[in-house]
């Protein structure tokens, strides 16, 4: 089932209720163009200075990019991460006004990149964890990202059944998996060699039918973003197109929001990169990498 139905911002319309019921919704004009250029400008940089989190996730032609947490060297997102209408539009969502910065994060897909984004929802952090994704280039909807809706109700923790697999083996003999799927392994740890595997349910192939599933999604402008529950069921295609698209996403958490008990792979992670944290599962996510940010309502 196709959605259309979106909220604009230049009406005031409230959101947090669709945000509710759904899982996701879309928010016209949310961000002007000038916080768009700003986005722009921070990805080409990033793309000139990547992070040692910068992934180029294709297995077929064009190319799949994205890095993360890398506000701490791209001024760019530093002052679209703290000044645009993001953290003010999760506040709302969250019912907090105070709230963490939990990740920056961008992926371009340029044109010819078939690989589509599988379905899977984020769940390394348990508790309040909304994400916003704002459009940076015009974007059909038969590019853009899909939803299941009311899946962030569901109450399970799933992942799609590729990562469950056991790596194949490359021609040299390595054992390996295809970057999106290493994508998740990387971040939430291998299932093939971990005993708590079990915590996992497995998403269903919703593309072998799609019929059975609300499935909803819009098409975007630049300056649009869609802000959703992070446990609602998403994917996205490849990129058909002529021209890239790329989407500038933030993550934000509350004071009440903790590493999940399967979280160890993150924190793993952003400890092989060589980033100073104080991080342990079931337990509340702090420190100079998270910034609080106040929300003031007057």
């Amino acid at each position: 089932m196709l959605d259309e139905k979106a909220l604009d911002m230049t009406t005031q319309q409230p959101f947090v209720e669709l945000f509710d019921a759904d899982g996701a919704v879309c928010i016209r004009k949310a961000f002007n163009d000038d916080w768009v250029d700003v986005a722009r400008q921070g990805i080409a940089r990033n793309i000139a200075n990547p992070s040692p989190f910068f992934r180029n996730l294709a297995e077929q032609g064009g190319g799949f990019l994205c890095d993360m947490w890398s506000r701490r060297t791209i001024p760019e997102f530093e002052r679209f991460c703290m000044e645009s209408p993001a953290a003010g539009l999760a506040a709302q969502a969250l019912r907090s006004d105070r709230l963490r910065l939990a990740q920056d994060l961008w992926f371009v897909k340029q044109p010819g990149s078939s690989d589509r984004t599988p379905w899977h929802h984020d769940t390394v952090v348990t508790g309040p964890f909304c994400s916003i994704w704002v459009a940076l280039d015009p974007t059909p909807r038969s590019a853009t990202l899909e939803f299941v809706r009311g899946s962030h109700a569901w109450g399970k923790v799933m992942m799609p059944r590729s990562f469950f697999d056991a790596p194949t083996a490359s021609a040299d003999g390595e054992s390996r998996r295809d970057a999106v799927d290493q994508f998740y392994v990387d971040f939430h740890g291998d299932a093939q060699h971990r005993a708590d595997a079990q915590v996992f349910g497995e998403i269903p192939d919703i593309e072998a039918d799609r019929d059975a599933y609300d499935i909803i999604g819009w098409d975007m402008q630049p300056g649009d973003c869609v802000l959703f529950d992070t446990r609602t069921i998403h994917g996205a295609p490849g990129n058909s197109l002529d021209r890239p698209i790329r989407r500038f996403v933030t993550r934000w958490i509350t004071d009440d929001s903790v590493i999940s008990p399967h979280g160890q792979g993150v924190i793993d992670a952003l400890a092989m990169a060589g980033l100073e944290i104080d991080l342990k599962v079931d337990q509340p996510i702090r420190g100079a990498l998270f910034p609080e940010v106040h929300i003031s309502r007057g």
